[in-house]
């Protein structure tokens, strides 16, 4: 088997291929538990093409696609919100089960019964949480999401108990495909070229890295003056700390979901996703990074001004390296459209070659 991806591996065929072969059969997160907390929320995120919701009733969670069994209008209009399964052209609205049960002028227009009614349902996806996060899979079948998991389970129960809810989260569209934006967080070789005056000053020594299955961790140190800084927000803010993670801790849960712990006071959750056309095909060379960042739970007695400025400048240092990620991932992208041989991994980019692996496995190759 092959070492690593060569050009065509990120090329138009390939994306074909993920979208075909690879996404559906794969737990994706999608999302927290918060953000469906609230009667009738909802979430909805594109898979493989595919446009899901996921959908609060009562005390479950559903995942269907987004589209009404009527005319194909989308259920929904936005990412995230509060309101029935319900569709805004005609009205049809959903159960618990996908099933059309209130339409609009069915006796006199339609006479569907029970059973026309029950033919009509949405189609269904499987949906699992961990913690506060959210995962669904299009195709059943596979391993459960606990045993996918693995150990980086525990990973995901960490950040669910330990940190709050994310005090700046957003959408940002990258000219690269997605595997380019996973093998950009999975080595910090590239940080003293990359970000002198971002993460290289937080960050030092060596990047002590671990295989979990398909999934992987890393580890580096952070510099006296970053513990400082960070013990002295932890005290300003009285946040609690996860004392399980002391320096940068990072995982990537395959395929595209990669977590990001500062001093176990900041979690940085990201997700690398192909972007689809309305028709559901793939669009080569794009990507959607989605970011989330959240602080550590915080005691009573805190200033809430003194925690908006530490959450502004955070905000802000995150938007800084992303753009620097943003720019270099995007010309490895372009320039690996112009080789015909796969890239050199060093030893100190084994993340990478294990994420190459398991990608290869998955798709068969």
């Amino acid at each position: 088997m092959r070492a690593a991806l060569g050009p065509n591996d990120y090329g138009a065929a390939t994306a074909t291929a993920e979208t075909r072969d690879l996404f559906p059969r794969l737990w994706h997160f999608v999302g927290f538990l918060d953000e469906v907390a609230a009667p009738d929320g909802y979430l909805v995120r594109t898979i493989a093409g595919v446009p899901v919701v996921v959908q609060r009733f009562d005390d479950d969670i559903r995942a269907f696609r987004d589209v009404c069994s009527h005319r194909y209008a989308r259920l929904h209009a936005t990412d995230s919100g509060q309101g029935p399964l319900r569709c805004p052209y005609h009205g049809w609205t959903y159960n618990r089960d996908g099933v059309p049960m209130g339409i609009p002028g069915n006796d006199a227009c339609f006479h569907l019964d029970r059973a026309d009614k029950a033919a009509l349902a949405l189609a269904r996806y499987e949906v699992a949480a961990r913690g506060r996060f959210i995962f669904v899979r299009l195709v059943p079948g596979g391993a459960p999401l606990d045993e996918w998991l693995g150990p980086l389970g525990t990973w995901l129960d960490a950040v669910s108990d330990g940190f709050a809810a994310p005090f700046s989260q957003a959408p940002l569209d990258w000219r690269a495909d997605w595997k380019m934006g996973m093998e950009n967080v999975l080595e910090v070789y590239h940080v003293d070229a990359v970000h002198p005056e971002t993460f290289r000053t937080v960050t030092e020594g060596a990047w002590i890295c671990a295989e979990h299955g398909p999934h992987s961790t890393g580890t580096i140190g952070l510099t006296a003056e970053t513990r400082r800084w960070w013990d002295g927000v932890a005290k300003r803010l009285k946040l609690t700390p996860l004392t399980r993670f002391t320096n940068y801790d990072h995982a990537i849960i395959f395929p595209n979901l990669a977590i990001g712990l500062t001093a176990g006071l900041m979690a940085s959750v990201q997700t690398y996703e192909p972007v689809y056309g309305p028709d559901g095909g793939v669009q080569p060379g794009r990507s959607t990074l989605r970011y989330r960042l959240s602080l550590a739970r915080q005691q009573p007695g805190a200033s809430a001004a003194a925690r908006a400025g530490v959450e502004a400048h955070l905000a802000d240092f995150n938007r800084r390296l992303l753009a620097e990620d943003q720019t270099v991932a995007e010309a490895a992208w372009a320039g690996t459209m112009q080789m015909d041989r796969p890239a050199l991994l060093g030893g100190n980019e084994g993340r990478i070659r294990a994420f190459h692996a398991a990608w290869l496995r998955e798709m068969g190759r």
